[in-house]
């Protein structure tokens, strides 16, 4: 693994958020998810990006959905290793200075569907035969990668950028919140339920996407958040370092992971009114066709963001310099928004807001 910690970060027990790179378990490298482990350390956390076991045979034949079954297992296995390797240390040399009880797994895209299996899938969990057989063969639930199994495997939360689970039936109320971000048309990880891919036209497995699990988590009253990049057929199109999405995507989970980590703190809007020299007012609410934001003592540009009430981005505008702002609502339709406005002056707070469109 790699290990990432904030600069000059004297504090003792900080959170730790564990992040796996993509690669259909075929192929990879744990660099690729160096930017998010920046991402994460610049605000707080340890982060560490792990190498995890793949398909032994590369390309050459491609691996079946029993081939893939079998390796999540074992990779699995390895991302529970590393859960436990930061808790033993925690207990000993506390080298990394976590907190035990603040730790998070993610990645992207078999990232994603890695840290959710890790999350999800327990001994509660009715599995299919074949999913038995290989769990018994590669170390039961614990694994095979460590055997430090004295200390818990257990995490608080998950940041699913494009992942899945083989069957969202495996969350149960009571288990970890979860972050999800994913194209709507993604052809590689299914959106909702579908086929895993290679190359987004050889089916692989059945599993079921972001859009599946954050309804599952809704139903069994799991806190979740889900970010969902509309009318696109790219693959973590929103990862790319232009992508005009991923700012507000990190933000998001940025935000996903404070209201987890902190539950206790005061409503958004009042730390922007005591803190955030910018006071927006929004107007009228509700609205027909159009909403006005209105800023005063405006310092920097900013970069406004709306979402509907599934949490998919629906308009996005940066650059922007003006005190009036016009939000056409062209063709949205009839419903709640939530508005964020983000400055590129990073001293000042974001300000939130519900709008209705009728």
């Amino acid at each position: 693994m790699d290990v990432y910690e904030p600069s000059g970060d004297t504090a003792t027990m900080r959170p730790l958020v564990i992040l796996a790179f993509g690669g259909s378990f075929v192929a990879g490298d744990r660099s690729s998810v160096a930017d998010l482990c920046e991402h994460y350390a610049k605000r707080g956390f340890v982060a560490a990006t792990i190498d995890y076991r793949l398909f032994d045979g590369w390309f050459i034949p491609l691996p079946d959905s029993i081939d893939l079954i079998e390796v999540v297992i074992q990779a699995v296995s390895d991302m529970k290793a590393a859960i436990r390797f930061f808790r033993e240390d925690a207990a000993t040399l506390n080298k990394y200075k976590i907190d035990p009880n603040k730790i998070f797994v993610g990645g992207e895209s078999a990232g994603g569907i890695l840290a959710s299996h890790v999350a999800y899938i327990d001994s509660n969990d009715v599995l299919d035969p074949l999913e038995q057989t290989f769990l018994a063969a590669h170390g039961g639930w614990d694994g095979n990668s460590s055997t430090n199994t004295q200390y818990s495997s257990k995490v608080q939360g998950v940041l699913s950028f494009s992942g899945a689970l083989h069957y969202a039936r495996y969350m149960n109320a009571g288990e970890p919140p979860l972050f999800c971000a994913h194209d709507d048309n993604d052809n590689i990880v299914p959106y909702g339920n579908g086929y895993a891919t290679f190359f987004g036209f050889l089916p692989i497995v059945s599993m079921q996407g972001s859009a599946t699990m954050h309804s599952k988590a809704n139903a069994e009253g799991i806190y979740t958040e889900m970010v969902t990049i509309t009318n696109s057929s790219g693959h973590v199109s929103y990862a790319s370092s232009n992508s005009p999405w991923r700012d507000s995507v990190l933000e998001r989970s940025d935000e996903f992971l404070a209201n987890i980590l902190c539950p206790s703190t005061v409503n958004i809007e009042e730390v922007v009114l005591e803190k955030n020299t910018t006071v927006a007012a929004f107007y009228p609410n509700p609205a027909t066709t159009q909403l006005t934001v209105e800023l005063e003592n405006l310092t920097s540009s900013y970069t406004i963001t709306v979402y509907d009430q599934m949490g998919r981005l629906v308009r996005h505008e940066s650059n922007l310099v003006d005190h009036y702002y016009e939000l056409n609502r062209q063709n949205l339709p009839t419903g709640i928004y939530y508005v964020q406005l983000t400055f590129d002056d990073a001293t000042q707070l974001p300000i939130k807001t519900k709008v209705i469109f009728q």
